[in-house]
């Protein structure tokens, strides 16, 4: 048998130090991390501890010698919890170890006497059918383990669990190799699958959909036909699950794949014991068995088979941890197997996001939070630069996440039909654009985003720029946006256009943030760049701005309106000095030597002579300073 790894001898560690501190420990560990080798070794120490003096001497008044309780909520994981026991080379009866189910214990648990209970898939314990065991065995530790320690219903695990020792991430065991790297396919925000899902109304007494609600919506030729064609397009061939709704809905999922030549079998509670086993064997080994398991709520938990290639989800839900218990069936991580496909035909990632999204497990354990997903949350769906990723069966669904991406760099998302931008995996620009389109990158800007609006009662579509950071520069340029030569060139064509037609145009220069009406020329006046551009439709009228990062759009000024020296230019109602940077102030007013300029704290007034230097920080301007420009003329500076 192989050692522990690491985070579980971690993890033991942290479990026999909560002990001396809590009674009762409730453990999690993401599905595929080896809660069961973690049982083993608890077992173990137990025995360890009912074989020690100290405990002996403790319990001797007590007719029974101690030993472990291993419940499960359902029958189905009785035997696999027996084989686990076995597997670990720990004699059952010798270990007094009894392993049973809820319902049958709450009814006969006569000679049973454990110094340890522990409560598997530790997410269905309810204080109502469960809290009577740490009553009936008030000396024994408890410990539950689960993946998903949170409940439909905002209950907090306290009514039975004094604390909660969390694991890493699922994306930390993915890092680590531990678990299987996965490529997830969604349904699209638009698709038909997800129109269906948005009529369900009714719930069933645990909060999730009501079953037949569910099936009557989603239990139709068109969406089994779509299973079969997602299955057929993206996982022909792979070993994988398919989670039904209920029996009829597995059987009609079975006979469709096996019309379509696909070697399938449906399993669920009614299936043999026996028979369930040949067919999982079937399953794990190369040869005639069958590639695709069709599914009821039995391989949700407590199946562990690496193998699996895919996971295919045909059944919504509003469980959290239905939703990761099933995900998680196909992550463990197996020779030949680079990663695990998830195909969502029903829109889960809309719920819940990715597997990989970090969840507050310790709000969710105190009932702070809610194991209850939100279908209408609308999450982001980043999409694919390819033309050919865009194209996926039907336009139906949608690529979130390819094999080792983490959502790396600038990415396009869409969200309730709207497009934004993700930079990792922070929103840096908010999703409000009908399209974004990608710019060339000579440009040294991201993306175009497309916006509707008017202009003189016509609806026109305006475009923003978008920057390498990600970030909506919330410009108003027309639609077709091209980058020419140090600026941007946009404009707006009517439906239907002519080549005599009028047309609006609209320029911008990043450098300056300045609009023009026409192409704007650039030219350097005492050692800084402006530009200049007819307006107004009047080729004689010229008008000048600054190419210098003023904070602000820069204003318009004539070419008689700048003044400079080596040092400084005045440009109008700027002043530009040149060892800084070419930092550019707004002038507010006029001193016999200098000027004052707005701070920019925009708590007072900076003096600063003609040389550059900076003088004395005003809280007022000072009532001798001139506010006209025209005094410019006796600071000794050259006209341009």
């Amino acid at each position: 048998m192989r050692q522990l790894r690491d985070y579980q001898v971690e993890m033991l560690d942290r479990l026999e130090k909560a002990w001396q501190r809590w009674r009762s420990v409730m453990v999690q560990m993401p599905t595929g991390t080896g809660k069961t080798y973690l049982m083993a070794e608890a077992i173990r120490s137990e025995e360890r501890r009912v074989k020690s003096e100290e405990f002996a001497s403790a319990r001797h008044a007590d007719s029974s010698p101690g030993g472990v309780l291993i419940v499960a909520h359902r029958r189905e994981l009785l035997d696999q919890i027996r084989g686990t026991v076995r597997h670990f080379g720990i004699d059952m009866e010798e270990n007094h170890i009894v392993v049973e189910s809820i319902q049958k214990l709450s009814r006969d648990a006569e000679g049973i006497n454990p110094s340890l209970v522990i409560v598997d898939e530790a997410h269905h314990a309810l204080a109502k059918s469960y809290r009577w065991m740490w009553e009936q065995w008030p000396k024994a530790r408890f410990l539950g383990l689960t993946a998903t320690p949170c409940r439909l219903n905002n209950a907090p695990f306290t009514d039975l669990f004094d604390t909660l020792l969390q694991s890493y991430s699922i994306q930390g065991f993915i890092d680590r190799g531990w678990l299987s790297d996965f490529e997830y396919v969604s349904a699209s925000p638009e698709s038909a699958e997800l129109r269906r899902v948005a009529t369900l109304r009714k719930r069933g007494v645990d909060g999730d959909y009501q079953a037949k609600e569910l099936v009557t919506v989603m239990d139709v030729p068109e969406s089994i036909a779509h299973l079969y064609d997602t299955y057929q397009r993206f996982a022909d061939g792979k070993k994988g699950i398919v989670y039904a709704i209920n029996r009829e809905h597995a059987r009609h999922i079975v006979e469709h794949y096996r019309e379509q030549g696909v070697n399938c079998c449906l399993i669920d509670s009614k299936t043999p014991a026996e028979e369930r086993r040949r067919m999982v064997e079937a399953f794990k080994h190369e040869g005639d068995g069958p590639r695709v398991l069709v599914n009821v709520d039995i391989f949700d938990e407590g199946f562990d088979v690496p193998e699996v290639e895919f996971i295919q989800l045909a059944r919504p839900t509003l469980s959290l941890s239905k939703y990761l218990q099933q995900v998680g069936r196909g992550m463990r991580v197996s020779p030949g197997k680079p990663q695990v496909l998830i195909i969502d035909n029903v829109g889960l990632y809309q719920t819940f996001g990715l597997p990989t999204e970090e969840r507050e497990w310790r709000q969710l354990f105190y009932g702070r939070l809610s194991g209850r997903g939100d279908a209408s949350s609308g999450r982001y769906v980043v999409l694919d630069d390819s033309r050919q990723e865009k194209e996926l069966v039907n336009l139906e669904m949608v690529r979130i996440k390819k094999g080792g991406q983490k959502n790396a760099g600038l990415e396009i998302f869409l969200k309730n039909g709207c497009y934004g931008v993700i930079n990792g995996s922070k929103v840096t620009c908010m999703p409000r654009f009908k399209k974004i389109v990608r710019l060339e990158d000579q440009s040294g800007y991201f993306a175009a985003g497309i916006y509707g609006g008017k202009q003189d009662d016509i609806y026109v579509e305006y475009a923003s720029l978008i920057d390498r950071k990600g970030v909506d520069l919330k410009l108003r340029l027309f639609r077709d946006v091209k980058w020419k030569n140090g600026y941007f060139y946009s404009c707006y064509k009517r439906p239907g256009y002519k080549e005599d037609d009028y047309f609006w145009s609209v320029y911008w220069d990043p450098k300056g943030n300045c609009y023009y009406d026409y192409d704007p020329e650039f030219q350097m006046v005492g050692g800084v760049e402006v530009a200049y551009a007819s307006e107004h439709a009047r080729p004689d009228k010229l008008c000048y701005k600054l190419r210098q990062s003023t904070g602000m759009v820069s204003p318009r000024f004539k070419v008689h309106d700048i003044f400079y020296n080596r040092n400084v230019i005045v440009a109008r109602d700027y002043l530009i000095v040149k060892k800084d940077h070419n930092h550019a102030y707004q002038i507010c007013a006029f001193l016999s030597d200098s000027v004052l300029v707005r701070q920019e704290s925009d708590h007072g007034f900076q003096q600063i002579f003609m040389d550059g230097r900076k003088g004395e920080c005003f809280r007022r301007i000072p009532p001798d300073a001139k506010r006209s420009i025209l005094q410019v003329q006796q600071l000794g500076l050259k006209r341009a």
